[in-house]
């Protein structure tokens, strides 16, 4: 495709129209004087509006930056001299599309006259000279037909003229606003795609927080619990102490392997890198023998068949146990903490931690950071999830389908 140098297909596009555009209105002009000229019309009439059609091609140019100023000069030739208004309807034309007020009216009605009184002229010319009658055969000998069109005839010619003209641009005008319209619905549409694609991200990374806000709280709540249980127990002997700073090892070296789990979703792996290792239903064992280890009064009740369990819902039931005997060490540390998981493949999953609060427990404190994301993750699951305070006790209770 020829393109303008420094330019787009649609400025060149534009350019070789306006150079189409020029030629036909200096085509038509100078066939209308020669028109004129051999029907005997004066020389300075002729001249006159040759002159002034001239100047209205090349103001043609400059039609889409002053519509209504050319059209005011390409009218002048037709209106006045017998000339034709071919200049004066192609400015219309650009009118009709850029302009939208009451001057749309008056332009169309001036190039109406316009149109009229140039086909007029030609009306009153002879057969031979008329573009109206310019299909009408002469035979050789014949003498040439001097009648004259009736008058309504010019009137209606320009009407049907100027009527093409209008409809036509308001067509291409629709056309241009529709394809305004679509850039801009692309436009709105990337800018969504755009939006959508940071919002994702930014729940990607507020999920990422959570799950590392939890993980940190809970292995630093185990450890320091284990390591006051050693503390105050130092005098048990040393296989005491041995057993108790290697589970506090356990613990740390747990929280660290699941840490670089997350930072490894960071660094592109998958949110099912994260709940390898033991974190599933099996590690709630696991879990409750933690904790009682560094003092917590826990007891567990699970009954759940042999059916194996889907890997999404042993991992949130998990996280969820986890979290609820993080925030009983934490909060009500000393206060007896039961554990009830059970389920079947039809009836789902079920887990309920219920901690007791002793006259000696602390009231609850905290942000309830770490009981959102659990709420989320198990929603994300397919699931239900519940926490709070019925009677004496704290209540942290999910649903999760047995198989997701």
């Amino acid at each position: 495709m020829l393109q303008a140098p420094g330019g787009s297909p649609g400025h060149l596009r534009r350019r070789l129209t306006t150079i189409a555009l020029v030629t036909i209105s200096l085509f038509a002009t100078l066939m209308t004087v020669g028109l004129a000229a051999g029907a005997g019309t004066p020389d300075g009439l002729i001249f006159c509006g040759l002159i002034l059609n001239v100047v209205a091609a090349a103001a043609l140019v400059r039609r889409h930056e002053h519509p209504m100023l050319v059209l005011t000069v390409a009218v002048a030739g037709p209106l006045f001299f017998p000339t034709d208004a071919t200049a004066a309807l192609v400015a219309l034309f650009t009118v009709v599309t850029r302009i939208r007020d009451r001057r749309l009216v008056v332009a169309i009605g001036v190039v109406w006259a316009a149109c009229t009184v140039s086909l007029t002229y030609d009306a009153f010319r002879r057969r031979d000279y008329s573009a109206l009658t310019m299909g009408v055969r002469i035979r050789q000998g014949e003498p040439v037909p001097d009648w004259n069109l009736p008058l309504w005839v010019a009137p209606l010619v320009a009407a049907v003229l100027v009527t093409l003209v209008v409809v036509v641009s308001l067509l291409r005008r629709t056309s241009s606003q529709l394809t305004v319209v679509a850039t801009a619905l692309d436009d709105r549409t990337r800018e969504s795609e755009v939006m959508r694609a940071e919002m994702a991200v930014a729940a990607d990374r507020a999920r990422i927080a959570r799950d590392m806000h939890d993980t940190l709280a809970a292995t630093l709540s185990r450890i320091s619990l284990t390591a006051g249980g050693l503390q105050v127990n130092s005098t048990e002997g040393p296989e005491r102490v041995a057993n108790t700073a290697s589970l506090i090892q356990k613990t740390a070296h747990d929280g660290l392997d699941e840490l670089k789990r997350i930072i490894g979703v960071l660094r592109g792996g998958t949110v099912a890198d994260m709940g390898s290792g033991a974190q599933d239903l099996d590690g709630v064992t696991d879990l409750v023998a933690a904790a009682r280890s560094a003092g917590a009064h826990v007891t567990m009740l699970v009954d759940v068949p042999p059916e194996p369990l889907g890997p999404l819902a042993g991992h949130v039931a998990y996280r969820v146990v986890r979290e609820a005997l993080t925030n009983a060490s934490r909060h009500a540390f000393g206060s007896p903490v039961h554990l009830s998981v059970h389920g079947t493949p039809d009836r789902g999953l079920r887990v309920e931690i219920r901690t007791r609060r002793t006259a000696a427990a602390p009231t609850p404190s905290g942000t309830g950071t770490g009981l959102q994301g659990i709420d989320e993750m198990v929603s994300g699951a397919g699931g239900t999830f519940g926490a709070q305070h019925i009677g004496d006790e704290f209540v942290v209770h999910a649903w999760l389908p047995w198989y997701s």
